[in-house]
């Protein structure tokens, strides 16, 4: 693979057209852009497929922010009077199985990390820091998913700030105790996620809302992947939340963050707001 000082000509490519020539005008331009890894940057069937190259990027880039696959960012308005921490954790140990069980869905295949290539080698990521092997990759996983819950609850007991959000990848409804402790615990405000290509903001609207004990929760994967859970036009029994393609808006002050569901044609579908815990 190409060393981390580098930016390999695919990841530059990948970059200009799926980020850099499409994230950008008026109001973007310059803007940090603060991210964290999903299944599929992993490889999503696989777990070599240049995820380091996208950490890598941060050094290549004036906006695209993700030093490492979890880390946090302290953020200050001081014209605001307020301040917050953002905490990115991955918890694609979600998708990190038994080698031989669900191929399509599995980061630990062994149908598609073994024999790769026309060299047909099998996946490594030994030299990144990652899974040195399929059969070392589901409890490779396991444990960094404890080093991430470690770090969030360390982060969550420093914090000084007024709001505290975690970002990542899975959607609302995995590991819910433990959320549920960090809400209770620590004062976590918010849990944005995403995996799911629809939008779902768990409010207490939401019929699911109190298994996360009061913790709102969006997923905001109605903008990502090629394909939508359903039918954008409308909901035929088959929509997890309140959306398939749109976005989230999201306002932060000192007293409380407003978050709006906006769908595909621009119309305002859902809104919350939270208060500070």
């Amino acid at each position: 693979g190409t060393p981390m000082g580098e930016i390999s000509p695919v990841t530059r490519q990948q970059f200009d057209h799926i980020f850099e020539s499409i994230y950008n005008g008026p109001g973007l331009d310059g803007k940090p852009w603060l991210s964290v890894l999903g299944n599929h940057d992993w490889g999503g069937r696989v777990f070599n497929n240049g995820w380091d190259q996208q950490i890598a990027y941060t050094w290549a880039s004036n906006r695209w922010v993700m030093p490492a696959p979890y880390f946090s960012q302290h953020v200050e308005y001081p014209d605001q009077g307020f301040s917050v921490d953002l905490i990115f954790i991955d918890s694609n140990a979600m998708d990190a199985k038994d080698p031989a069980e669900d191929s399509e869905h599995n980061i630990c295949s062994e149908k598609y990390n073994l024999g790769q290539g026309n060299n047909k080698q099998d996946a490594t990521c030994a030299r990144a820091g990652g899974p040195s092997d399929v059969w070392s990759c589901k409890d490779w996983f396991w444990s960094f998913w404890r080093r991430n819950q470690a770090f969030a609850e360390e982060k969550l007991r420093e914090s000084t700030a007024d709001w505290q959000i975690i970002v990542t990848h899975f959607p609302c409804g995995h590991e819910m105790g433990w959320y549920r402790h960090l809400y209770a615990a620590y004062g976590l405000d918010l849990l944005v996620t995403g995996h799911r290509h629809d939008q779902e903001l768990w409010d207490p609207t939401h019929p699911r809302f109190a298994e996360l004990g009061g913790l709102h929760c969006i997923v905001s994967g109605g903008g990502g992947g090629i394909t939508s859970e359903a039918t954008p036009v409308e909901d035929d029994d088959n929509w997890y939340g309140e959306a398939q393609y749109g976005f989230y808006d999201l306002v932060i002050t000192k007293s409380d963050i407003q978050i709006t569901s906006i769908d595909y044609k621009g119309d305002v579908i859902k809104q919350a707001t939270v208060a500070p815990h």
